[in-house]
């Protein structure tokens, strides 16, 4: 698909840096540095991918506005798949406005969000999901979610969705082959399903499942710290934290709202989120504090629930402890204050202890047990269990796309299994193909697109 227009945007981000870049594509983008580079030598061939040295001017040529580098990306072998004219210059935004300026007096226009990616989109250099995962790889806040989207980048889910797609072309052709000669084949002879599709069905299901994994590679873990006032949940939240983030008093209630920080554990990020400590509210806004704590709760990937072991227990924390019986499979019980001498054992809380899981011990005051805790979040959210990256699902436009060509697929073998005409098979083997072809843009609504790039950055 050929632009017509050249667009340009600054493709750094905002603010001041040793260095900045422009980037120009689009049909005028020759031209364009033609006109407004300078070079340090006498002649610039313009070599396509080759940097050159020099000076860049304003198009009447009177004003140097920095020195640069600049480089001419020809088509088809450029990001966008259109010519590409890079500028490489010092990062202060009002020589990054200059440049951009003088850019736009040459005919360019401002580039639209995420236009850079969609040109590259419409220009066949990636597919949709390729496309996706350049924003991805730019917000990535782990090493685990940068690992994901550099491999979506390089094509890893395109790869297994390509393989899903030639199965189910495979199985349409067998069936188009079966509907054709149907007049010969007798009522007795009901065609069996062609083998692709119950392949096809389990190579979806397989990604499918890793949705759980690429979400908390890519979003994070949520950990929520509860438990009764002055168990010690600020203190765990900081000495985690490794810097003061709430503050801790002797006072009970002092923590009345939502504290949240953003840690990395393992190459995950984990949200940890110290709450108001549960009991009968003083007052309205403690009452607040702790509707939150239990809105919360339910949300949260991990429940930490946090108890006193230098004192006995009471039944605020037998209370707490039963209460989060619900959320078994994501609850914690950590035992504070190990370096005080024990005042109960876990034996005394029967039947509450999820099967399968052990208490820990821990010293939010002197950092004991902390590592194992660490661990452990991470091993009940299934943190441990998240794929490579290598072709998994983290986008939720995906995962409903594939949802819908797994329930093609099954209606196909449904239709199969009750003997009905192929014909009712192969059209949901159709719907299934389509849906396989939203995620990598083959088949995609240009509402879609625009609302798909309208959440990238101008530039990218």
């Amino acid at each position: 698909m050929t632009q017509t227009d050249t667009i340009a945007a600054v493709a750094t981000p905002p603010g001041a840096a040793g260095l900045g870049l422009i980037r120009v594509s689009g049909p005028a983008a020759a031209e364009i540095g033609r006109r407004l580079f300078r070079p340090a030598r006498k002649t610039c061939p313009w070599q396509s991918h080759h940097l050159y040295h020099g000076d860049l001017v304003t198009a009447d040529g009177k004003t140097v506005l920095d020195e640069v580098l600049v480089a001419l990306m020809r088509r088809p072998h450029s990001f966008t798949g259109e010519d590409v004219l890079e500028i490489s210059c010092h990062g202060n935004p009002l020589i990054l406005e200059a440049v951009v300026e003088q850019c736009l007096q040459l005919g360019c226009r401002p580039a639209h969000p995420g236009e850079f990616s969609l040109r590259a989109f419409l220009n066949g250099r990636m597919d949709l999901a390729q496309a996706e995962a350049v924003a991805a790889l730019i917000s990535a806040r782990s090493a685990r979610a940068r690992q994901i989207g550099l491999a979506q980048l390089k094509g890893a889910l395109g790869d297994r969705l390509g393989e899903i797609r030639s199965l189910l072309v495979d199985a349409l052709a067998s069936l188009d082959a079966t509907i054709d000669f149907s007049d010969d084949v007798g009522e007795e002879e009901a065609p069996a399903a062609p083998p692709q599709i119950a392949e096809a069905e389990a190579r979806i299901a397989s990604l499918i499942a890793t949705y759980r994994q690429g979400r908390l590679s890519t979003e994070g873990i949520s950990a929520v710290i509860t438990g009764k006032p002055n168990v010690g949940k600020s203190s765990l939240l900081n000495s985690l934290a490794g810097r003061k983030k709430a503050i801790v008093t002797d006072i009970p209630g002092t923590t009345r709202d939502l504290i949240t920080d953003t840690l990395t554990w393992d190459g995950l990020c984990v949200h940890l989120t110290d709450t108001a400590g549960i009991r009968d509210p003083r007052d309205i806004i403690e009452k607040e504090g702790i509707d939150r704590v239990w809105e919360l709760l339910e949300e949260a990937d991990v429940v930490i629930v946090l108890l006193d072991g230098s004192r006995p227990l009471t039944e605020e924390d037998r209370l707490i402890v039963e209460q989060n019986q619900s959320r078994a499979d994501k609850m914690l019980l950590v035992v504070n204050k190990s370096d005080l001498p024990a005042a109960w054992s876990p034996d005394d809380l029967p039947g509450v202890v999820p099967p399968g899981s052990r208490v820990l011990h821990i010293s939010a005051k002197f950092g004991g047990g902390l590592d194992d805790l660490r661990r452990t979040v991470i091993d009940r959210a299934g943190g441990h269990d998240a794929a490579d990256g290598e072709g998994i699902l983290v986008s939720l436009r995906h995962k409903l796309a594939l949802e819908k060509a797994l329930a093609g697929l099954t209606a196909a073998l449904d239709n199969f299994r009750a003997g009905s005409s192929p014909e009712f098979a192969a059209f949901e083997l159709r719907e299934a193909l389509d849906a396989v072809d939203e995620i990598t843009g083959r088949k995609i609504h240009d509402d879609v697109l625009a609302r798909i790039f309208s959440a990238f950055c101008i530039g990218k």
